[in-house]
């Protein structure tokens, strides 16, 4: 169980942390090597990201027979300024969200939670294992190995078994599918598409809540199995380490702001979509990268399965999760655009929208027209 600390620190109102405050709070959790290390010698690296994340390294000792941590990862959370409307009541807590990067790390698949703790202002933060690993790529999990360490993972991370209270699949479809219906034909944000070029009328006037509906009813029938679900599956929330043991998997499943109880479909059919669909590709947000083949979806779903079914004892097929992943990849695509509209509403300017590549938003939707008339889920 995981429990909070309170670090005598105070964060600066401006500007990253400094050295003497990186390692009054680090010193808490690491060995004694810390403590009489000088502040000054420490190596800190302030990585990319919403939050404040620092890699951190110390000196080792003269004799070099120091066995303590020389290098650990300082996370500093930043609370959302406005939680979207859908995840209230469903997203994890700070607190939740470290005893389930805890819990992780005891499956021996994550980076261990050294400690977690609450500065003298109110700003959670965790002090984790680093890892020497880089950002997940998608042309790696064309890799055979790579792509069955990655189904493991998964696998791994939906049947886990934590301390949070097991939230109800329903409410997040009430939910979405309310705020669906919320943007359903609205003009308003027809008007602010046309303003910049982009016609969305399509979009807007398609009926996603009742295509949900479909899918979830759909997925109920075959008994899709529930997990704990990432949700946000981009590529850059998965890490692969650069020189792992012998045996050792390869991936690591990170940033979990987001989980909660879902069907286990979301996250695989979510991370096959993202192999061709990234937010973050400096050359545009609809990749370049060739889908997962069939072939290589049903390698993923093999994996996949022989790991849930050895972590729950239950008898489920590569066949099974597979048609379930078929079900799970649109309600994948529902995901980023819902947030998307979302974000459009709330931030309502031009600026916004010019800042958002629009063409891939719209080849996303016709991606999930496409895919949900091939599964032919309005035949009765």
């Amino acid at each position: 169980m995981v429990s909070c600390t309170i670090v005598p620190v105070a964060l600066p109102r401006d500007g990253p942390l400094t050295k003497t405050a990186i390692k009054d709070i680090v010193q808490i959790f690491a060995t004694n090597n810390w403590r009489i290390a000088d502040p000054e010698t420490l190596i800190v690296k302030r990585l990319a990201g919403a939050n404040q994340n620092y890699a951190i390294e110390r000196p080792k000792t003269e004799d070099n027979a120091d066995l303590g941590l020389c290098k650990v990862l300082l996370k500093l959370h930043s609370e959302h300024d406005t939680i979207i409307e859908v995840f209230k009541g469903l997203a994890p807590s700070k607190f939740e969200e470290a005893q389930l990067c805890h819990d992780y790390g005891e499956s021996g698949l994550g980076a261990k939670v050294y400690g977690f703790f609450k500065t003298m202002d109110g700003t959670f933060g965790r002090v984790d294992e680093f890892l020497d690993a880089r950002n997940l790529e998608p042309e790696d999990v064309e890799d055979a190995g790579i792509r069955a360490d990655l189904a493991r993972g998964y696998a791994t991370f939906h049947s886990m078994k934590t301390q949070l209270e097991e939230t109800p699949v329903h409410i997040y479809y009430d939910a979405i599918t309310r705020e669906f219906k919320k943007y359903h034909k609205m003009d308003t944000l027809k008007k602010l598409f046309h303003e910049v070029g982009i016609g969305m009328d399509d979009l807007i006037d398609y009926d996603f809540a009742s295509k949900i509906r479909r899918v979830t009813d759909r997925l109920e029938s075959i008994e899709g199995k529930k997990g704990w679900c990432i949700h946000d599956v981009a590529f850059m929330n998965v890490i692969l380490k650069n020189n792992p043991k012998k045996g050792e998997n390869k991936i690591v499943l990170i940033d979990f702001e987001f989980v909660f109880r879902n069907y286990r479909a979301f996250d695989i059919g979510g991370h096959f979509m993202q192999k061709v669909f990234n937010w973050v590709d400096p050359d545009g947000k609809m990749a370049s990268y060739r889908p997962y083949t069939e072939e290589e979806k049903r390698h993923f779903c093999e994996e996949y399965v022989e790991q849930w079914n050895r972590k729950t004892g239950d008898l489920d097929t590569s066949e099974q999760v597979f048609r379930e992943s078929e079900l799970g990849y649109l309600l994948a695509i529902t995901w980023d655009i819902h947030n998307m509209l979302c974000y459009v509403e709330q931030d309502y300017s031009k600026e916004l929208l010019n800042h958002l590549d629009l063409l891939a938003f719209k080849k996303l939707f016709e991606d999930f027209v496409n895919h949900y008339k091939r599964l032919g889920l309005d035949a009765h």
